[in-house]
């Protein structure tokens, strides 16, 4: 799910359904299920964070100005934390599934 996530930001994929109920809550500014946060089906908007979060940061990364990119890291202390996760994620052979 997270490398889907990932995968999808580089473009090689279709994005996994936890993210596209995330890119639609971010849109409509709504929960998917009616009622607050405690009515959502149990584990959905963890789903939803973390694939959102892969993929945001991944973006960030990816879009970032190239050189240096020190700077970028520097300015995003907490999302350089994730992408680093993401890039062992990466690099341990599941990166492509």
């Amino acid at each position: 799910m997270i490398l889907a996530a990932v995968n999808y930001a580089e473009g090689k994929g279709p994005p996994p359904p936890d993210l596209l109920t995330a890119f639609a809550a971010r849109r409509w500014g709504a929960l998917p299920e009616a009622g607050g946060l405690r009515d959502q089906p149990a584990g959905e908007l963890d789903r939803m964070s973390a694939t959102l979060n892969a993929f945001d940061a991944w973006s960030a990364w990816m879009n970032r100005d190239p050189e240096p990119a020190t700077e970028w890291v520097k300015a995003n202390p907490e999302m350089w934390k994730l992408v680093q996760g993401l890039m062992g994620l990466k690099n341990d052979g599941r990166g492509e599934q």
